[in-house]
């Protein structure tokens, strides 16, 4: 061969490869088959007949609205098309994905909903009113966090551990109270940066407002939010989540939420301690891993029992519980000496019930135990329980504490 001809003859080699490819890549499945029909000059019927394919399978596979396809069909089409069956299967999604795309993304949204939500519980607790009805739970979801999307609610997921020896809880319960809580903040912006040194020198102050039901609480969000740390209050939502508060980075920023643990006012106070506890010593850990959930999560380098016992001890040391435990049924005397040491009553009656860990005297107390409704509803907790727009509680919550 010349190499006129050889040129000649690559080129057209070279040619068809293209071309080929080109078939291969942007032809739907469909017009590759007659292209191939009218290449091998055979009509349909006689290449159903080489194939050994049924008029009605062919044609469904070929237009994408096929029920099944099994493989010993997709491997006649590839022998036949002289393309692999990578391609074959390809296209073949491509055309049904194209065909069907509305019902798809209808699956998809339900597979979502149902492998990020416990409908149950949803359904329990008020926040859905069936089940089955996925356009009204979608529809539930979007509306109250405020997503464009349900798919948006993907970026909410926690995968952090579960602590070993916890109480079983509910891992989209737990994202569900972790989505509402990002949102939340995601509706706060701080414009002050954090200043570790400034909340050090504010700590002191902090126990003095336990004091104050009504307004102690929001007092010190306030003086938080000026030191670059935001406070803010979600309920639990649901029963079976063990949880008390949470540490959070947003915006490299630290932010606390805290929740109604128990109906114990000095409980509220202890949980505020240690997420304090865990953002002055633990803050370049949270940084790293975004969250850090008291009573859910843990973490190798977080200590929960340090940041307990430097709550306990900021609060009413154990020198101050032993003088006064032996007082303990004498009202006069405990109020006393809890003004004495700027801390509200109920916590010393709290910490007693913790260590005797008695029904009989959480009965005995609970009379000293105030109702903090009042103030946590300053933080609009009870819209949250109403299922109000995340986006609405946080705008009013900002006006009202915050004067965003």
């Amino acid at each position: 061969m010349d190499n006129k001809n050889r040129h000649s003859d690559i080129d057209r080699l070279l040619n068809r490869i293209f071309t080929e490819d080109s078939k291969v890549n942007y032809y739907p499945l469909q017009e590759l088959f007659e292209q191939r029909l009218e290449y091998l000059n055979i009509t349909k019927h006689h290449a159903q007949n080489i194939l050994d394919i049924d008029h009605k399978t062919l044609s469904s596979i070929l237009s994408g609205d096929a029920k099944k396809v099994d493989f010993v069909t997709i491997l006649k089409l590839s022998d036949f098309l002289e393309i692999s069956v990578e391609e074959i299967i390809n296209k073949y999604f491509k055309l049904v994905h194209d065909i069907h795309h509305e019902s798809i993304t209808a699956a998809k949204k339900r597979s979502f909903i149902v492998n990020n939500f416990n409908l149950t519980s949803l359904k329990k607790i008020g926040f859905i009113n069936s089940i089955n009805d996925f356009e009204h739970i979608e529809k539930a979801i979007v509306t109250f966090f405020g997503y464009e999307s349900v798919f948006d609610h993907n970026k909410h997921r926690v995968t952090a551990a579960f602590s070993s020896g916890k109480r079983s809880t509910n891992k989209e319960n737990l994202s569900f109270w972790y989505a509402a809580a990002c949102q939340s903040l995601d509706k706060t912006p701080n414009p002050y940066q954090y200043d570790r040194e400034g909340l050090i020198e504010y700590f002191p102050q902090i126990r003095w407002h336990s004091m104050n039901v009504e307004r102690g609480l929001l007092l010190v969000a306030q003086a938080l939010f000026k030191f670059g740390v935001t406070l803010i209050v979600v309920p639990k939502f649901t029963t079976d989540l063990h949880l008390r508060g949470a540490t959070m980075k947003y915006r490299d920023k630290p932010c606390i939420v805290l929740t109604k643990y128990t109906a114990f006012y000095g409980s509220m106070w202890f949980a505020l301690l240690h997420e304090l506890f865990h953002v002055l010593y633990d803050w370049e850990e949270i940084r790293n891993e975004k969250y850090h959930i008291t009573g859910e999560t843990e973490s190798i380098h977080i200590s929960e029992p340090e940041a307990d016992n430097f709550a306990r001890q900021y609060l009413f040391a154990d020198q101050k519980m032993d003088v006064v435990k032996s007082h303990i049924s004498d009202a006069k005397f405990v109020k006393a000496y809890a003004e004495q040491n700027h801390v509200h009553p109920s916590i010393i009656y709290t910490f007693y019930c913790w260590d005797t860990a008695k029904d009989s005297d959480y009965a005995r107390f609970n009379k000293f135990m105030p109702n903090f409704d009042l103030v946590l509803e300053r933080f609009n907790t009870s819209e949250f329980s109403k299922f109000s727009p995340v986006p609405k509680i946080s705008n009013k919550r900002n006006v009202d504490i915050y004067t965003i």
